[in-house]
């Protein structure tokens, strides 16, 4: 008993003189001051949980409450699935509504504790070893080495060891002893990524629950800085266009809403140029914080509105910011709306930055919104601590290329990343991370909330009428329509047919932007699925150059490219197993095999014979015969008129031979 309580006394003393020195954040005095109250108690696990979170900021996840019996999914087995109820359900049967549960989650989010057999165990005391187990994985990362002895006296800390319970008192110390050590420090960055536009929540996929909304976002910044000062907010690009109350206000909803959540910094994705660069302009100098990019030119000149790189201080640790935009950008929007501007290549400026930048920070992070190319960067440029990777739309944990860890971001508003990097003597220890989905039982901002109600009304006004009825589903999800055949393509390609007369339509899958359900279908479902201000045109090519065309949409494959073609008036046959040139195996044209001699005339968009996605044959070796009037979504909409009801299916227009499941 005399050992317990010098430690109840060492504790309560030791927690008041930090007190007095003002070092800890408000939520580091209440889980110290509480634990260090009945210190010789033994520590549950549910307590740890609260004082481990609290005490290194992890997240606290509030699960969302379903009637329908839900397993939780702990993994991401399709990094571009729907994000559903299944991933923000509770963890585990006996944590629900407990008093610790948003405390557990947190832990089980950045993955330092399992749920193994469905149950947490709360109430049980937690051992020595397991505590210092948790705190291992917290301060250093799950992947690292799993000496949790060795890790800890590197830095001269002495864990608690044994299969035996261990007290508050003793607990607190343990944990007071890394987090007061003036050489730790903790950086909190929240990062978000490929908004395109998605300010208003949406149902994902066949579910009841809705996700995401930039407001609910702004309400989870604002409570996590709250809790943890100095946090700081970055975003990947693709944030401003992409819907249809994005488009209309040309991407201001989304800048009023990130200039009121507080970011630091966003960089310049492609779909940034969706609209001209006087667009592109007036929403940085709108912005209240810097648009980044380290390799974006106009006209031969860096544009005085953009930053190259940021750094931030917290805590005495500089962290550098350094923007990167795909050097392929040019490709992937309308020609019109890069006219004049030129990309350096993006590990050239990787590399000329970093040097630039040497000695002036003390974590480099790369804001690389560069696609495939993300996972390169850190093995061609050495140098970056973190590569944040925009532009794939993909949710999956962080893997490490060559020096450089890559944090997976997400899309569409669904998800807040919480990145706590570990820092000692300003060196990175380690790191914890975590996917925080904005699931709809999460509280909004108020102000976000009316911002966007606002902007919504408007359009609600003009996108409400009926134009037409669908007997089925329309899929336009990107794992659809970047993959494979997809009914809501099909429909669209047949509609470029019938407003022009071609013998063939192609259109690529990354321009087909969202589903449509069975039943009425409103001006605004059409804006939605078809974003882009594309016009139709029709083109005449060689059967040769159609074939090269069609071989070419094939190339990424299985990678979700936009460039995938749906097609109407043909059919094609693709060996997915070949290599890329030699994929494409037949194409039939009113049943019989294509002439490579013959002329076709074949519709599409006018970013597709620009050249976008690197369609250079379409600009090169194809003649335009006919610009239309016809934006894609017009097409559309002329032929939902003239038939009025719909029930478009998959129809074998694509067949893949050793197809990637």
């Amino acid at each position: 008993m005399a050992r317990r309580v010098s430690v109840r006394l060492v504790v309560v003393l030791s927690v008041l003189v930090v007190l007095s020195s003002g070092v800890l954040s408000a939520e580091n005095h209440e889980a110290f001051l509480a634990y260090s109250r009945d210190a010789d108690a033994l520590l549950t696990r549910g307590e740890a949980s609260e004082l481990i979170v609290k005490a290194f900021g992890l997240p606290l996840i509030y699960p969302l409450r379903v009637e329908s019996d839900v397993q939780k999914k702990f993994e991401y087995t399709d990094t571009l699935a729907v994000i559903d109820e299944s991933f923000v359900v509770s963890s585990a049967q006996d944590i629900a509504l407990h008093r610790y549960e948003p405390f557990i989650e947190g832990l089980i989010k950045v993955r330092a504790v399992s749920v193994d057999d469905g149950r947490f165990y709360p109430d049980e005391p937690i051992t020595a070893d397991v505590l210092s187990e948790i705190v291992a994985k917290v301060v250093f990362g799950v992947e690292g080495d799993s000496n949790t002895i060795d890790r800890f006296r590197s830095i001269g800390i002495e864990p608690p060891l044994g299969k035996i319970p261990i007290t508050r008192g003793e607990a607190v110390e343990f944990v007071k002893n890394i987090v007061l050590d003036p050489a730790f420090s903790t950086i909190s960055i929240l990062v978000t990524s490929d908004i395109h536009g998605h300010v208003v929540p949406y149902y994902p996929g066949a579910s009841e629950y809705a996700i995401g909304g930039i407001a609910r976002m702004a309400q989870f910044v604002k409570d996590t800085r709250l809790r943890r000062p100095g946090t700081l907010l970055v975003d990947l690009g693709d944030a401003p266009y992409n819907t249809n109350v994005a488009n209309l206000f040309e991407g201001l909803p989304v800048i009023e809403s990130m200039n009121h959540m507080g970011y630091d910094a966003m960089v310049l994705g492609n779909h940034d140029f969706d609209f001209p660069f006087t667009v592109l302009e007036r929403n940085a100098r709108l912005a209240e914080f810097p648009f980044l990019s380290a390799n974006t030119y106009h006209n031969g000149q860096y544009p005085e509105f953009l930053l190259p790189w940021v750094i931030k201080e917290v805590d005495g640790v500089r962290v550098a910011f350094v923007g990167l935009t795909d050097h392929s950008s040019a490709w992937y929007t309308h020609p019109r709306n890069v006219a004049g501007i030129t990309f350096e290549n993006h590990f050239d400026a990787a590399q000329r930055v970093l040097e630039a930048l040497q000695g002036q920070a003390d974590i480099y992070i790369a804001l690389a919104h560069l696609h495939g190319d993300n996972r390169r960067l850190g093995e061609v440029v050495p140098g970056y601590d973190f590569v944040f990777g925009g532009g794939t739309d993909i949710v999956a944990f962080p893997e490490k290329f060559g020096d450089a860890w890559l944090i997976y971001p997400g899309k569409h508003a669904e998800v807040v990343n919480l990145l706590n990097i570990n820092v000692w003597n300003k060196e990175v220890l380690g790191f914890n991370f975590a996917h925080v989905f904005m699931s709809e039982n999460l509280p909004e901002d108020a102000f976000v909330r009316h911002l966007v109600d606002y902007y919504v009304a408007q359009l609600d006004e003009r996108m409400a009428d009926v134009v037409g009825y669908t007997e089925v589903d329309l899929d336009g999800e990107r794992g659809t329509v970047r993959l494979k055949e997809s009914n809501l393509a099909n429909l669209i390609a047949d509609s470029l047919r019938y407003v022009t007369g071609a013998d063939i339509a192609i259109q690529n899958g990354g321009g087909v932007r969202a589903s449509i359900s069975q039943g009425a279908i409103t001006i605004n479902d059409i804006y939605t699925a078809l974003p882009f201000d594309n016009v139709v045109v029709m083109v005449e090519m060689t059967g040769k150059t159609l074939w090269d065309t069609l071989e070419h949409g094939v190339s990424w494959y299985p990678s979700a490219a936009g460039g995938f073609l749906q097609v109407s008036g043909l059919e094609y046959v693709f060996d997915a197993s070949r290599e890329v040139g030699n994929r494409i195996q037949s194409v039939t044209i009113n049943g019989k095999p294509i002439d490579l001699e013959k002329t076709y005339r074949v519709a599409a968009n006018d970013f597709l014979t620009g050249g976008g996605d690197m369609f250079t044959m379409l600009r090169d070796d194809a003649t335009v015969v006919l610009t239309t009037k016809f934006y894609l979504r017009d097409a559309l909409l002329e032929y939902l008129t003239a038939v009025e009801s719909v029930a478009p299916q998959t129809e074998g227009r694509i067949t893949i031979i050793n197809p990637v499941e």
